[in-house]
């Protein structure tokens, strides 16, 4: 019953959290400067006379108050309606159906690239601790945490475009994005098996193997990595969720028809509908890996469903002391 409860306080949260990033969405895309108009109509280019101009505030019903404009849109939201595009006049739907998945693959790509070298480096860097190895390892992580994203990738173009006149469409558009985007990430992954592989080296049920006879690789594969990387299933669910924002400048510099690609063309078009609907889908794509991460924490790990027996019965307890006083 307590698992239950924290799987409908995780689910309440994330709604309140959408709910927020709606609000927020619709609220920064108002203070903006500039009118769509201008780009609908071409005001740069075409001369339009001031009723054209009102009538099509009035069909886009941007000349309604803030707090309709809002309703309007919400409305829309909570019956899966992202609105139309100004550009294009078709749904943001659509749009975001055709560019999703680019992002979503090179995200979930980078996610298997990182575990894939973290993991043998963390567990090579707590094994050789404080030696050449674990130095060289320790130093790689704090240049590629150091180094932004968007720099390791305008080096990698340079490198494999320029100089060695690679210019494939497969290589350019998903391994050197998925690679640019993995070094930040394994850094994280790799430090953090390492310390926790350093804590378990001392503890007591690694002992206990040692006592018995055990091999190390034994003691490493049953004693050591299971509780190593369940505290990295909350980290990826975080790394995942921000690889879909963290995609918008990467997909710009690789030219990658993504969600960042169209988020960007709609800001220098400011299509309002696609911003917001582009900005609300990675909102809502964040917060729900976020949750499921928190969820399959506490089914996988039964030191968090402890906490949350606990929680539940602190909880309890004070409600009854308080029935008591007021008694």
């Amino acid at each position: 019953m307590t698992l239950i409860k924290a799987l409908i306080k995780r689910l309440l949260q994330m709604m309140v959290v959408l709910f927020i990033i709606s609000l927020l969405t619709f609220i920064l895309m108002k203070l903006s400067p500039g009118n769509p108009v201008d780009k609908i109509l071409h005001l740069d280019v075409a001369q339009v006379s001031s009723e054209q101009i009102k009538a099509t505030e009035d069909k886009l019903g941007l000349n309604d108050s803030i707090f309709s404009q809002w309703w309007h849109w919400f409305n829309q939201i909570l019956h899966l309606d992202l609105g139309t595009s100004y550009e294009t006049n078709e749904p943001v739907t659509n749009a975001i159906v055709n560019y999703a998945p680019p992002t979503l693959l090179i995200s979930l790509l980078t996610l298997i690239m990182s575990l894939v070298i973290s993991i043998p480096l963390g567990v090579i860097a707590a094994k050789t601790y404080h030696g050449k190895t674990d130095k060289i390892i320790r130093i790689l992580t704090s240049l590629s945490v150091s180094l932004p994203s968007f720099f390791i990738g305008i080096m990698l173009i340079y490198i494999f475009n320029r100089l060695l006149h690679i210019d494939n469409s497969l290589f350019t558009q998903y391994i050197l994005p998925i690679f640019t985007l993995s070094l930040g990430m394994c850094a994280y992954i790799i430090r953090l098996i390492r310390s926790n592989l350093l804590d378990l080296y001392q503890s007591p049920v690694v002992e206990a193997s040692r006592l018995r006879g055990m091999s190390e690789r034994y003691i490493l594969l049953h004693d050591l990595l299971k509780p190593t990387l369940l505290p990295i299933i909350p980290l990826l669910a975080i790394s995942l969720g921000s690889l879909i924002g963290g995609t918008v400048v990467i997909e710009n510099l690789f030219d990658i028809p993504g969600l960042g690609y169209l988020l960007m063309d709609s800001i220098k078009s400011r299509d309002y509908p696609v911003i917001q609907g582009c900005v609300l889908f990675i909102g809502f794509f964040v917060v729900l890996i976020n949750t499921l991460g928190d969820i399959v924490t506490i089914i996988v790990d039964p030191k968090q469903r402890l906490l949350q027996r606990q929680v539940s019965k602190t909880k309890s307890s004070l409600m009854e002391s308080g029935d008591q006083s007021a008694l």
